[in-house]
């Protein structure tokens, strides 16, 4: 692989969590807010339910990385979603403008270089890899049910938010054994902070999702930052634009459509 290839491998793992749709309104009664309403696990359904209920999805995307010197870079790209399929096409900076990504799966990468008109795969175990300089692997960009994947136990709750303790479910192989979330009630029940914790209980990494706004017509998170506190490095990805339900179809996310387009 190419370098520019090998280098945009992890991009598609940070953008694929920036934009995390909500439908508006909230379903339920008005109880649905009160301390022990609802379980940990019902808790935590309901803001993924919330979060992911569209077919598919379009997006536009800053992202910027800071390092422990306060250096700052951007990268710029479009994403389209369907299920667990997306395609990432990059147009700045100018040496990874034109490459795209094509995810089938978690474990199915596609990355076109333009300068070589090719479609190569990815190695599966690049998901738990960062590069670029950024802060998201594969496994935690790509952790959109969060009830599906860990089981939950309540830690604390008021009526505005609930921390959940998550531990992975038995026989997934995930990075972080155990997640610490925290889940806004009164932002459609958004994971608004999530600790990433390793396998003695210590805080590695922290993702905070914040300006709440409608795009497209929905409510979605339009600002996600990770920062690793080892590194004393962050990346934050912004939302510029955003358009849902638009009956994308299904032959766009192929390897001949990688190359069609170039």
């Amino acid at each position: 692989m190419n370098r520019h290839a090998s280098r945009l491998v992890p991009v598609l793992l940070v953008l694929c969590l920036c934009a995390l749709p909500a439908v508006p309104g909230l379903a339920g009664g008005a109880d649905d807010t009160t301390p022990g309403s609802l379980s940990a696990l019902e808790i935590l359904e309901r803001g993924d339910d919330f979060h992911y209920g569209y077919e598919d999805s379009y997006y536009r995307i800053l992202t910027v990385i800071k390092d422990k010197d306060g250096n700052k870079s951007e990268l710029k790209n479009e994403m389209w979603e369907k299920g667990q399929m997306r395609l990432l096409v990059f147009s700045d900076p100018p040496d990874v403008a034109g490459m795209a990504i094509l995810v089938k799966d978690p474990d199915t990468i596609y990355i076109y270089e333009p300068e070589f008109n090719k479609v190569r795969r990815v190695a599966a175990h690049a998901k738990k890899q960062t590069m670029l300089g950024m802060d998201f692997t594969l496994d935690e960009s790509g952790q959109k049910h969060l009830h599906k994947q860990y089981d939950a136990k309540l830690l604390s709750e008021d009526s505005t938010e609930a921390v959940l303790l998550l531990e992975q479910k038995a026989g997934l192989d995930k990075a972080w054994p155990q997640l610490k979330v925290t889940v806004d009630k009164e932002t459609h029940w958004i994971a608004k902070k999530i600790e990433y914790l390793d396998d003695k209980g210590k805080k590695r990494k922290t993702e905070i999702r914040k300006g709440v706004k409608k795009l497209g017509g929905r409510w979605v998170t339009s600002v996600m930052i990770m920062t690793d506190h080892g590194k004393k490095h962050s990346t934050t990805l912004i939302l510029k634009e955003a358009r849902f339900n638009k009956g994308l179809p299904d032959n766009m996310f192929t390897k001949r459509y990688l190359v069609r387009e170039e």
